[in-house]
C-alpha cells in the first residue's frame, strides 16, 4: 500500500500536465520553459545508523556510504532523483526520491529499498558543481536491520545537460 502511495505521489507530482494558461499562475521560482534539467553526481555520506546486532536492542553504529546518481528537475522545480552506491555497514544501498526546489535547495522525500527506510532529504550552501546534504530516515515498520539514520553528505555533480520535452 505504501509503495502505491508513493508511486501516486511521484506520478501526480512529476506527471500533471500544464496548460498554456496555467504557466502564468504556476507556483515555480523561474521562468517555464520546455527543459527539463538532467544532473549527474558522486555523493559521500557519513552518519549514525541504529543497527540491530542480533538482538531487538538498536545501538548507534557510524556508517558511510558512496553514491552516484541523477536527479532530473522539470520546469515547475520538480525534483525526481535516484542513486546507487556502496555503504558500511549494509555493502550496498540505493534511494529514490521526489521533492521541489526552493530557489537553490532541494527537498526531496522518499524510499531507501535496503535497507527499508523512509527519508527526507535537503540541499544546503549549494552551488553550480556541489552542495552539501543532510538527511533523516526512519523504517516506518520498525522492524529489520535498521530502525533509522542521521547522515550529511558532500555531493559533487558531475555533468550537466538540458533535455528538451515538449508540453502541450
Amino acid at each position: 500500500m505504501k509503495k502505491i502511495i508513493l508511486f501516486s505521489l511521484f506520478c501526480f507530482l512529476f506527471f500533471t500536465p500544464i496548460s498554456k494558461a496555467q504557466e502564468s499562475t504556476s507556483f515555480s521560482n523561474t521562468v517555464p520553459s520546455d527543459e527539463i534539467t538532467k544532473t549527474s553526481f558522486f555523493e559521500w555520506n557519513f552518519g549514525i545508523a541504529f543497527v540491530s546486532f542480533a538482538s531487538d536492542d538498536y545501538l548507534p553504529f557510524p556508517g558511510g556510504s558512496a553514491l552516484w546518481g541523477t536527479t532530473f528537475i522539470n520546469q515547475e522545480n520538480l525534483i525526481f532523483e535516484y542513486e546507487v552506491g556502496f555503504a558500511f555497514p549494509t555493502l550496498v544501498t540505493g534511494k529514490i526520491g521526489v521533492g521541489k526546489r526552493f530557489n537553490t535547495t532541494n527537498i526531496v522525500v522518499g524510499v531507501r529499498p535496503w535497507p527499508f527506510n523512509l527519508y527526507a532529504q535537503t540541499s544546503f550552501s549549494t552551488t553550480k558543481n556541489k552542495s552539501w546534504i543532510a538527511s533523516i530516515e526512519g523504517n516506518p515498520l520498525g522492524e529489520g536491520f535498521t530502525i533509522g539514520n542521521i547522515n550529511v553528505g558532500y555531493r559533487w555533480n558531475i555533468t550537466l545537460k538540458k533535455v528538451k520535452i515538449e508540453i502541450e
